[in-house]
């Protein structure tokens, strides 16, 4: 989940969004998104907490905070995104006025973290989530506790609070927890691996664990905390030895939820797995990144790829639909067809 929009552009309001592709064929398809941030973070350094890893600075277009499509219980990974584009635009000389709009976020964030019980440190969305999966309120995206950890760390370093220190520690908690227990954590092959949506069985979103393991790697270098470098190389090992099962020959998968068909990437996301590949390259020297850091970008390089990547994408969003109507259409017409003998 990455939405974004051109550097300096103004920023849609919250019905604007919603109505901007209501009745776009192509939106059954593909994401609403036009573009993503696909690159590497221009100040990157493996040894210590610096800029993000993606580069983030188109998210927020406007210095104002709050944006008026923020809803609390929803959204957590824009909101999150806001804020690290916010400090990387800090970062990048901008003016103080982007750290305080970080700040903004970061206490926003904390504001909202769960105090108790299996999800304490989470951000519970609490909206029913629409298309490709289908999950029931309240629940928590790894993506977000992931993210939302590295933002705290950034501020506390930026600021010496001990709070956003204490509420990024805090933001990791639920990715020790299963999904059966109301956290993100799921079992590839019997190692861990946090999930962006928790489903059953799980999707394990490429993307989105990537995003998750970068928070414990951020705690780890930013606070010095050892349990959370653990968990970053458990992860990072469980990925390595299975990143191949994201790859389809041709093209990268988004997930490895069982659909119809696999789900595979659309073309912005294939370039988000290319440049969270060549960032992971750099920060764990792991072999496994780097060859299938070259085979995705073998696969871009070919227009022939790209346009079986594209059909492919298309096949499975007529299975799989994103509009939420013709979802439950596709759902009764299914129901309707006799048992297969």
């Amino acid at each position: 989940m990455l939405p974004t929009m051109a550097l300096g552009a103004k920023e849609p309001s919250r019905g604007e969004r919603s109505k901007r592709h209501p009745s776009s064929p192509l939106s059954i398809f593909f994401s609403s998104a036009k573009s993503f941030p696909v690159s590497p973070g221009p100040r990157i350094d493996p040894e210590r907490v610096a800029g993000y890893y993606i580069d983030l600075r188109a998210k927020p277009a406007q210095v104002d905070w709050p944006p008026d499509w923020v809803v609390p219980g929803e959204g957590y990974v824009d909101v999150i995104q806001w804020g690290l584009g916010a400090y990387e635009r800090y970062l990048a000389g901008e003016g103080d006025s982007w750290l305080e709009r970080a700040l903004a976020v970061g206490r926003y964030l904390m504001d909202a973290q769960c105090r108790d019980g299996p999800r304490t440190g989470g951000w519970e969305h609490l909206f029913e989530f629409p298309h490709t999966y289908r999950l029931q309120p309240p629940w928590l995206s790894a993506m977000a506790q992931g993210e939302g950890a590295s933002l705290l760390v950034r501020l506390h370093m930026a600021t010496g609070e001990d709070a956003f220190a204490n509420a990024a520690v805090q933001a990791l908690r639920p990715m020790a927890v299963p999904t059966a227990e109301g956290g993100v954590q799921a079992l590839l092959d019997g190692r861990p691996l946090p999930e962006e949506y928790p489903t059953d069985p799980p999707a394990f979103v490429l993307n989105g664990a990537i995003f998750s393991l970068w928070g414990y790697l951020d705690v780890h270098l930013g606070l010095g905390h050892t349990e959370a470098g653990r968990a970053f190389e458990v992860g990072i090992s469980t990925l390595a030895l299975n990143i191949h099962r994201w790859d389809l020959g041709y093209w990268s998968r988004y997930d490895l939820y069982p659909h119809p068909v696999p789900n595979i990437a659309s073309i912005a996301y294939h370039l988000l797995h290319i440049g969270q590949l060549r960032v992971l390259t750099q920060l764990t020297l792991r072999p496994e990144f780097g060859l299938m850091l070259e085979r995705f970008k073998e696969y871009q390089a070919s227009r022939a790829k790209r346009i079986k990547a594209t059909t492919r994408k298309m096949l499975f969003r007529l299975l799989v639909p994103r509009n939420p109507l013709l979802a439950k259409r596709v759902m009764r017409t299914r129901a309707r067809r006799p048992s297969a003998t």
